[in-house]
């Protein structure tokens, strides 16, 4: 199940309004502890997440901040499957900021996917 998608911003402020014009609702909007600037809007059952990032150009960034996030279950035995399949793991288990068992990997055109327990 689809939990969110995530894009870099140069201006928060105005991509939120932006979003917000077309039926969007703030459902979160914090500083992370690197720094950035982060926001949910919620369509729906649906979330797009933006980080800030000033400047001209968003790169370099960490490589979690533009990713496809999923919800899946049993995620402690999913990621060795897909590791031994060849998937690249880009950050491993580790707990998320709710509590939940989370990682990254690489899909087969190197976008970052966030696998999230369900």
């Amino acid at each position: 199940m689809l939990k969110h998608v995530s894009f870099l911003t140069r201006n928060l402020n105005a991509t939120l309004a932006f979003y917000t014009r077309l039926g969007g609702t703030v459902e979160k909007q914090v500083v992370t502890s690197e720094g950035y600037g982060r926001a949910v809007l919620r369509f729906g059952e649906g979330a797009v997440q933006f980080f800030e990032v000033p400047g001209e150009t968003p790169a370099p960034h960490a490589h979690w901040a533009e990713h496809i996030a999923l919800h899946v279950r049993g995620l402690r035995d999913l990621l060795p499957t897909l590791r031994n399949a060849g998937v690249a793991v880009t950050r491993d288990l580790q707990s998320s900021p709710g509590g939940r068992d989370m990682a990254f990997v690489l899909d087969p055109d190197g976008r970052q996917v966030e696998l999230l327990e369900a």
